[in-house]
């Protein structure tokens, strides 16, 4: 596979899906708590799901970091 400046195209298609990710369950989060600002489901089970989502989030933010890190082995020296 072809790289340059340490990064891939499968290591950018991968992080893209780690982004896409993101905004999706952070619309889950913003529904959630729209649902529960209306009284339409009750406060506890928001919490709960918000909390867990945002727990998600930070997996996978970790996992986001080293795919889309430059690595030393995989630089093109021109």
């Amino acid at each position: 596979m072809e790289s340059k400046h340490g990064m891939s195209q499968y290591r950018l298609n991968r992080a893209k899906s780690y982004a896409q990710s993101f905004l999706e369950t952070v619309s889950k989060i913003e529904f959630m708590y729209q649902l529960s600002l209306q009284k339409l489901i009750d406060p506890a089970i928001a919490e709960a799901y918000i909390a867990r989502n945002i727990k998600e989030i930070d997996r996978e933010w970790e996992d986001f970091k080293s795919y889309i890190e430059q690595r030393e082995d995989m630089r093109e020296l021109d």
